[in-house]
């Protein structure tokens, strides 16, 4: 006696087929945040650099928005404090705030959406 075996292969795709779509975009948002981390962490420290030799605001905010790849500038957000002119020996901070939004419906129930990706940096100003 043969039996079928197609409704059990069926059965056994639809119940590990979530689970690999799962992962899948969870892979896919973890790489979107990551990317972004270390995107708005090189930034800050090359801006932080700038800052410390002397540079403007202004050129400090183009070499963010020029250094910053794939990030939507739109939900970018810079503070240098302080602000303006710099004088040797105090710290200069650069903050930079990016907003991401996470499209997979399932991780934004995991995950605050939007995820906020932030870095600190402070160096002294030569």
């Amino acid at each position: 006696m043969k039996l079928n075996k197609k409704g059990q292969s069926l059965v056994e795709t639809a119940l590990i087929l979530p689970v690999i779509i799962l992962l899948l975009m969870g892979m896919f948002e973890f790489t979107r945040i990551f990317g972004s981390y270390l995107l708005v962490t090189y930034t800050g420290r090359e801006s932080a650099r700038l800052a410390s030799v002397g540079k403007t605001d202004e050129q400090i905010i183009q070499n963010i928005q020029a250094k910053s790849g794939m990030l939507n500038l739109a939900n970018l957000q810079v503070v240098i404090d302080p602000s303006g002119e710099r004088h040797a020996g105090e710290d200069v901070r650069i903050n930079i705030k990016y907003k991401i939004i996470i499209y997979a419906p399932i991780i934004q129930s995991i995950v605050p959406n939007p995820f906020y990706v932030e870095s600190n940096t402070y160096m002294r100003v030569e």
